[in-house]
């Protein structure tokens, strides 16, 4: 029996054991046939059933596993380099320009200081102010803009841009500025208060020094030239005085005020001698805006014509002249008597 019948009918009596509780089935069973002798007859086999054995059951093989194969690495194309654009500059925003402060200029103030009538001081100065259009100003007689009272307050205009003038006594002012358009820009004599528009400048007032003949004396003589001669209503010139400084001058011997002038750079400042100064020998005397002497000259104010008048002399400078006339005189009779003798 070949090996494959061998199993089938195997199959065959294991499936009646189990079918028949453990009894087994007598079958005929194959003879397996002697090697046929060459002379006696074999008997004939008997058949094979014909019932189909049943089915010998597949084993599921385990299935073997399967070897995930090792994926041999790709061979990395060599990367084209990508090439590196060329930046686009980016523009810089043109900066929006701040809108243009403007400027105005700082109001202008002008004082005049109390002068003299004669030998008499005056009581007051006056403090003027102009500005321009919008801006305010105010004075003070406080140097605090804070918490101020009606009694602190000594001018202020009516409304923004109109110049005033007020006349105070010798003292200390505080004046301040305000523009209600635009800020200031020169401030010249003016402070800016920080962090505010608002622009403050101290004002002094100062108590005429008015002359006197007493400080006429051979010490304090000079301190500038002046020309020997001059007429009634003409100018006179002085010179050698400090260029810039503003200056007063004095006619004596009745104190006469010449006004005031500021002393030009070359030292000179222009006068005018009053049509009614009476003509004869007179002095000059110049003083600085704070009344300090800075010097005298004598002159001779000449009548029509050019001469001398007998009125109107300076008295000291017509003392002098008599001494020198007497000592002149009486050299002459001492020159005569000498003649007599001979």
């Amino acid at each position: 029996m070949s090996p494959t019948r061998f199993r089938r009918a195997a199959a065959v009596v294991a499936l009646s054991v189990l079918a028949f509780g453990g009894t087994a089935v007598a079958a005929q069973a194959e003879v397996v046939p002697s090697p046929e002798p060459t002379v006696s007859v074999s008997p004939t086999p008997t058949a094979e059933p014909t019932a189909e054995p049943t089915a010998e059951p597949t084993v599921a093989p385990t299935p073997e596993p399967t070897v995930t194969p090792t994926p041999e690495p790709t061979a990395a194309p060599t990367a084209t380099p990508t090439p590196t654009p060329t930046p686009t500059p980016t523009s810089s925003p043109t900066p929006t320009p701040d809108p243009e402060v403007v400027t105005v200029p700082a109001p202008t103030v002008e004082v005049a200081q109390p002068g003299c009538t004669g030998l008499n001081p005056a009581a007051k100065g006056t403090i003027t102010i102009t500005p321009v259009d919008s801006v305010d100003w105010i004075i003070l007689d406080t140097d605090s803009l804070y918490g101020i009272g009606e009694d602190d307050l000594v001018a202020q205009p009516d409304e923004p841009g109109e110049a005033g003038s007020v006349e105070v006594a010798p003292g200390t002012y505080y004046a301040y500025a305000y523009p209600y358009e635009g800020e200031f820009g020169d401030l010249g004599s003016w402070t800016r208060i920080p962090d505010d528009l608002v622009i403050a400048r101290t004002i002094t007032v100062t108590a005429a020094v008015c002359p006197v003949a007493d400080q006429l004396t051979d010490a304090t003589k000079g301190g500038f030239t002046a020309p020997a001669t001059v007429a009634p209503g003409a100018p006179i010139v002085l010179s050698g005085l400090p260029a810039g400084a503003t200056v007063r001058a004095y006619l004596f011997s009745v104190p006469t005020d010449l006004g005031s002038a500021t002393v030009a750079a070359d030292g000179t400042v222009r006068l005018t001698i009053p049509a009614s100064t009476t003509t004869g020998t007179h002095r000059i005397a110049v003083y600085n805006a704070d009344g300090t002497l800075l010097g005298w000259q004598q002159v001779q104010v000449l009548a029509a014509g050019g001469t001398l008048a007998v009125t109107g002399v300076d008295p000291v400078a017509g003392a002098v002249g008599a001494l020198v006339l007497v000592a002149a005189g009486g050299a002459l009779v001492l020159a005569r008597r000498r003649m007599a003798t001979r």
